[in-house]
């Protein structure tokens, strides 16, 4: 008889000293499928002590204090008054059973549900324009070619053009994605890409506006998708673009209706169109547009045709 129980006082003990040694660690424990959890219930107690002991004798030694709704594992039963527990920080101690609701194995980790639009080639924040790719289009507004971009419900929409005296980037901003989101075109970037690599300046457009002239408008060439931006996939496709994206740039189709876009904030179901200006490096050829509106970049990769 002694025998039986030393040895069951054997397992007890080996079970509580392993969760333990994991929270003298200082780092919580991975939930471990088939494990037992259980959420606090206070019934009317501010909140829930967790003892050393398990008598909870007095004055109490405590090893945390639990908050309504926090969820713990169960550690040991013996059905006695309390119940052997660790907490989400790793703590592990005994709680009132009467604190406790009903045990449950540990719930399957949810499957984060997919945006209803994805970009292809989208990381770290970073939405990159690809012909062909989930989430890109293309299209022509009057001669210029539109790349169309949509991820987590934002739209934006781009051309560029060469005028001779500047870069004329024509951009729309269509918000679907329940939230409000902000943009500064100040903070757009255009690069250089070949044949240097160099960052090309915005244009304050009320500087530009000091100096109007015909220049700002002129348009001597657009540019185009470079053929890099063509999207591959192991899984066979079809290499037709079906464009699906409104035209969000048409009413700004005409060089003498061009308008500078400015910082602004779009609610659900908003959006705004205008011109950005940048600097002009005549032999320009390959380049790359960062759009950051909220805490997305939306990245367009454009080309200047070459002209023998």
């Amino acid at each position: 008889m002694r025998s039986k129980l030393w040895m069951a006082g054997a397992l007890l003990s080996l079970a509580v000293a392993l969760p333990s040694s994991a929270a003298d660690s200082g780092s919580a424990s991975a939930p471990v499928p088939g494990v037992l959890h259980s959420t606090v219930v206070c019934r009317g107690a501010q909140n829930v002590p967790v003892t050393v002991d398990a008598e909870q004798a007095l004055p109490m030694h405590l090893v945390a204090q639990l908050n309504c709704g926090d969820v713990v594992v169960l550690l040991s039963d013996l059905e006695g008054y309390t119940v052997n527990v660790r907490t989400a920080e790793g703590k592990t101690g005994y709680i009132a059973r009467m604190y406790l609701g009903a045990a449950a194995p540990a719930p399957a980790k949810p499957i984060p549900a997919s945006p209803t639009v994805e970009a292809a080639d989208k990381s770290n924040g970073i939405a990159r324009w690809q012909l062909g790719a989930p989430g890109t289009d293309h299209f022509y507004n009057g001669r210029a070619m539109v790349e169309s971009l949509t991820a987590n419900g934002i739209t934006v929409q781009v051309s560029l053009q060469d005028t001779g005296w500047k870069l004329r980037a024509t951009v729309a901003i269509a918000n679907a994605s329940g939230a409000e989101v902000h943009y500064n075109p100040s903070n757009f970037t255009l690069d250089e890409l070949t044949p240097r690599l160099r960052p090309l300046r915005y244009q304050n457009p009320e500087d530009l506006g000091k100096t109007r002239t015909h220049l700002v408008y002129a348009t001597t060439a657009s540019a185009v998708a470079p053929a890099s931006a063509v999207y591959t996939d192991a899984a066979p496709q079809t290499r037709r673009v079906i464009v699906s994206a409104p035209n969000f740039l048409a009413e700004q189709s005409l060089p003498d209706r061009a308008s500078a876009l400015f910082e602004g904030t779009l609610g659900p179901h908003e959006k705004s169109a205008g011109s950005v200006w940048f600097e002009r490096d005549r032999n320009s050829q390959q380049l790359n547009l960062r759009i950051f509106v909220g805490n997305q970049i939306f990245e367009f990769p454009l080309s200047f045709p070459q002209h023998n």
